[in-house]
């Protein structure tokens, strides 16, 4: 089941969030353009953060637990955003990956993002690559 956050959640998230350098706090709860939703059946499996200003989104992070996943999980999450991208009439969903990262970036690719410039050594060493889905009026 995929739902909206509350404010309950936020240590589950975090706790998925451990490796990154990414936290949730109350302040993010109250900004209008922050978007969090869960992934859960009987605990929190993944969660989808992103961004929704005006007419685009910027996703911030999808995140699977690691023994939850090969689930479908993540693509669940992509699904949901496409359809909420679609049904708020947004132009294009943005997101910065590592280059290293490839099954994220198979995983966007399967919902027809396109790589659209790289950022030199974002990750240290790694580049991270920038991709965008665009929306037309006919989906």
């Amino acid at each position: 089941m995929i739902r909206k956050i509350n404010k309950h959640d936020v240590l589950a998230i975090n706790a998925i969030l451990v490796d990154t350098n990414y936290k949730i706090t109350q302040s993010y709860l109250d900004n209008p353009f922050f978007r969090c939703v869960v992934y859960e059946n009987d605990f929190i499996k993944g969660a989808l953060i992103f961004q929704h200003i005006y007419n685009r989104i910027e996703i911030d992070y999808i995140v699977v637990k690691e023994d939850c996943r090969n689930n479908h999980i993540a693509s669940n999450l992509m699904e949901y955003l496409i359809s909420y991208a679609i049904k708020n009439n947004v132009d294009n969903i943005t997101l910065e990956v590592n280059e290293n990262n490839s099954i994220a970036i198979k995983l966007y690719k399967k919902y027809r993002f396109e790589m659209i410039s790289k950022r030199k050594n974002y990750y240290g060493k790694a580049d991270a690559i920038l991709m965008i889905r665009k929306f037309d009026n006919n989906e």
